[in-house]
């Protein structure tokens, strides 16, 4: 074997024996969820996961100099979606960060009989999306649209702080909102509704919806 012919050999063993690693996007029957669409994307497109595993992260940002600023402490949750397509398919890895796909990767073969179901997991809201207005509690919400897709929950924490850069003392302040996502029907648009300490601080559209 000569060495051309041998280093081939060598690339194709590695890339078997490595299937692991990072994709533009996954393809679905509903259609290629790509780095920067939504959960209520990858939900709509390629159905529930196999598996949801989930955990905070924390990021601190500090505005200012070294006498006086402020520092902000903020808490997202960061999801990894696993997909098992079947035996005849690779593993699919999706990272969630705030709500938006960040990641895409393969793993080994599946071990699921066959692939799941993937239409049909995505409730739709029973209200008209022009009710939802600012001000409105939480409870008239609820009342009005039910339960949203999902809750996506961030929390702030600021620290004003005045000091001679060893020693410093200030004042510390809790935030916490909420984004909610409600689903209208492949011919409407999302509505993503901010909430904060019970009351609708805003409305946000998206792309078109899901639900049956």
């Amino acid at each position: 074997m000569n060495a051309s012919l041998a280093t081939a050999a060598i690339l194709l063993g590695l890339s078997v024996a490595s299937p692991a690693g990072a994709n533009d996007g996954m393809s679905c029957p509903g259609g290629v969820v790509s780095v920067g669409d939504s959960r209520l994307d990858l939900l709509g497109k390629c159905g529930p996961a196999t598996m949801v595993e989930s955990r905070p992260s924390q990021v601190t940002e500090w505005v200012g100099d070294r006498v006086q600023g402020a520092s902000r402490t903020v808490t997202i949750s960061i999801e990894t979606w696993t997909y098992d397509l079947g035996s005849s398919r690779l593993v699919q890895f999706v990272r969630i960060e705030a709500g938006k796909v960040v990641d895409v990767r393969t793993g080994g073969y599946g071990r699921a009989a066959s692939a799941r179901q993937t239409r049909g997991f995505v409730p739709r809201a029973p209200c008209d999306p022009t009710g939802i207005r600012a001000g409105d509690s939480t409870y008239d919400l609820l009342s009005l649209c039910g339960e949203p897709v999902f809750r996506d929950i961030r929390e702030e924490q600021v620290t004003v702080a005045e000091g001679d850069g060893a020693w410093a003392t200030g004042t510390s302040m809790g935030i916490v909102k909420e984004s909610w996502t409600y689903d209208f029907g492949p011919r409407a648009l999302v509505r993503h509704v901010q909430v904060r300490d019970g009351r609708v601080t805003g409305v946000r559209t998206g792309g078109y919806g899901y639900s049956e």
